[in-house]
């Protein structure tokens, strides 16, 4: 399945003037979106091996025309993609394919082989919770990575590869949406059913060593529609207390 998908990722990577608009009016620079791979869905002839794959989407044509992003392992083999209408008047449809390997490797958006690069050369990590609010790039320092987890909640995965390659002093910068899930991720919560603690990213993430901040940040549900409403220059102001 993994070299299936594989072929159909790189052939859908050419985008029409229309999409890369898309992209670029969501903050994403044509670097980002070439570094990421994101390209149009276009189910092949070919089938798909993969019996499930082909109930949950029709065999791909479910998937026909959204924005794919590929998601690597730290290894830089596939395990997944995240799929997106984008067109207007389709909603916001949002699906996420794991190929079996996403069970033991951290699922981001972003992670490339320049991510691996920079957490060598000790650069801080930056976690947001989808795509779009990846547009902290344009204002964190170029040495820092942003890495989104697809929903607000870092897994096993996610601790473990932070844990692994973050050392201090540098740091993992949480900066999850302005709502009560957001919050609940990076805090934690007490589960109103068992009355018992559940942790957030930040003690998950401080008691396997890491070095973590919460970001708290005014202006906005979340980055990226902060970006939308006020440009790169609000959203620098909106994180000039933590840059």
């Amino acid at each position: 399945m993994r070299e299936w998908l594989e072929a159909v990722l790189e052939s859908s990577r050419r985008l029409p003037e229309e999409a890369e608009g898309y992209l670029l009016g969501r903050g994403m620079s044509e670097e980002t979106i070439h570094r990421l791979g994101i390209g149009l869905w276009k189910t092949p002839a070919e089938p798909a091996p993969d019996k499930d794959f082909i109930e949950r989407y029709k065999g791909g044509r479910y998937l026909d025309g959204r924005l794919v992003c590929p998601a690597w392992s730290p290894r830089g083999n596939l395990i997944g993609f995240e799929a997106r209408a984008w067109r207007r008047g389709e909603g916001k449809r949002i699906t996420d394919y794991r190929l079996p390997a996403a069970a033991w490797n951290p699922f981001f958006l972003g992670l490339t082989e320049e991510t691996i690069e920079k957490l060598r050369a000790g650069g801080d990590v930056w976690i947001v919770e989808g795509l779009f609010d990846r547009v902290l790039e344009l204002i964190v320092p170029t040495t820092d990575e942003v890495l989104a987890t697809v929903r607000a909640k870092v897994s096993d995965a996610h601790v473990e590869f932070l844990r692994r390659w973050v050392r201090p002093p540098a740091t993992v910068h949480i900066a999850y949406d302005n709502d009560e899930t957001g919050r609940k991720q990076t805090h934690g919560w007490v589960d109103e059913k068992t009355g018992k603690p559940r942790w957030g990213a930040i003690t998950r993430l401080e008691h396997v060593g890491v070095s973590v901040r919460d970001v708290p940040y005014v202006g906005g549900k979340d980055p990226c529609e902060i970006w939308e409403h006020t440009g790169t220059e609000g959203l620098r102001a909106a994180f000039a207390h933590v840059l």
